[in-house]
């Protein structure tokens, strides 16, 4: 299954894996993910785990009402963000 990846800051195609220690360490969800950063805006997002399709994007001051913790491309729930958004905890 082909998944297209398009960024929604800038509308770019064109992604690359990256290592974001403090990412890692802000965000729990982050900490076993993998991200890819837009290699035209240098926008970064989680990558899904099921399908490779960019689950959500994260950035330094990122708001909880920004995360998505459901994958638009194949309905995978991660369950990590929503600990983190505090849904899971209700």
């Amino acid at each position: 299954m082909s998944v297209e990846k398009k960024c929604a800051v800038c509308g770019g195609t064109e992604f690359r894996v990256v290592q974001d220690e403090w990412m890692k360490r802000t965000f729990k969800f982050v900490e076993n993910g993998q991200l890819n950063m837009c290699t035209g805006c240098g926008a970064k997002f989680l990558v899904c785990p099921n399908c490779g399709g960019l689950l959500t994007r994260v950035h330094p001051a990122l708001e909880k009402w920004e995360v998505d913790d459901t994958c638009k491309n194949c309905g995978y729930e991660d369950k990590a963000i929503k600990a983190w958004d505090g849904v899971g905890a209700r």
